[in-house]
Order: C-alpha cells, then sequence, then structure tokens
C-alpha cells in the first residue's frame, strides 16, 4: 500500500509539472523595455507646453537615452519665458525593469537655468510610469514632482 501512494504522488507530481509548462512565458517573465522603442507621454496636472515626457530605449534595451520633458522645463508657470531652453541628458542603464536619468536645461549661453531627474518603470504592453522632479536654479518656490505615463508609438 505504502508502493501505490507514493506512485501516485509521482503521478500528480509529473502532472503538475507538465501543466505548469503550458503557462505561456509571457504570463510568467517580468514586465521589461521594448527594445529600440520611443515612448511618449504626459506628466500629469501640468501645462501643455511643459508636460510632454519622452524617451527612447537603446536597441540592446539596456539603457535608455535621449530623454526630455517640456519643451519647457517642468516650473508650472515659475519659468521666464521666451525661448525653449537646450536640453541634455546622458543614456542610463536600466535596472531590473527601471531607470533614473537627469536632464539639464541651458539656454543659448549654455548657463545651466533648470534641472529635471526623470524616474521610471517598465510596464506589460509598451507602458512605462514614473515620475518627473525639476528644480529651477535660485528658486527653491519653483521645485515640483508630477508623475507622468508614457507608451510606446
Amino acid at each position: 500500500m505504502v508502493r501505490t501512494s507514493r506512485a501516485a504522488g509521482a503521478g500528480l507530481a509529473v502532472l503538475a509539472l507538465s501543466t505548469l509548462s503550458l503557462v505561456p512565458a509571457a504570463a510568467v517573465a517580468p514586465a521589461g523595455p521594448v527594445a529600440g522603442a520611443v515612448y511618449h507621454g504626459r506628466v500629469a496636472g501640468a501645462p501643455t507646453t511643459e508636460g510632454a515626457v519622452s524617451f527612447r530605449v537603446t536597441k540592446s534595451g539596456a539603457r535608455v537615452a535621449a530623454v526630455r520633458v517640456g519643451p519647457y522645463p517642468l516650473t508650472l508657470s515659475c519659468g521666464s519665458g521666451g525661448d525653449p531652453p537646450h536640453q541634455t541628458s546622458q543614456p542610463v542603464p536600466i535596472r531590473h525593469g527601471a531607470f533614473t536619468a537627469r536632464i539639464a536645461y541651458s539656454g543659448d549661453d549654455g548657463v545651466v537655468g533648470a534641472r529635471a531627474t526623470v524616474t521610471g518603470v517598465f510596464l506589460r504592453n509598451g507602458r512605462a510610469k514614473g515620475t518627473v522632479s525639476s528644480h529651477v536654479v535660485g528658486r527653491t518656490d519653483c521645485d515640483f514632482s508630477l508623475p507622468y505615463t508614457a507608451r510606446v508609438d
């Protein structure tokens, strides 16, 4: 009788493993970036002139590059107006499906007038979400942090 219950237990184990192998890998795999894709989105509660977010995932899927917020920094009307500043950001690694990038906004003279930090996490179906935190140099009353959502076009 002991042999029958061991055999039955072994049969159940084989049945469970064979059923698990029928589950598609995508259903179990964590979400990640779409390699080579450009993500576009909006910052919640930001004016139209400041609320655009975009970034590109490298072809390898290992880094985020060309991070942009604006054309103007996220200052929620604390800025001085004029032409949109130049934005610069460096490619950053994607670690565990997330990234943190920094943007510097500078005028034609090269002086940095504002900075932003963009954090993001990649979701399923080509979506991402995160936070944009901005700081206007010399104006602590113009520090903001707002959520954004983005998706692959």
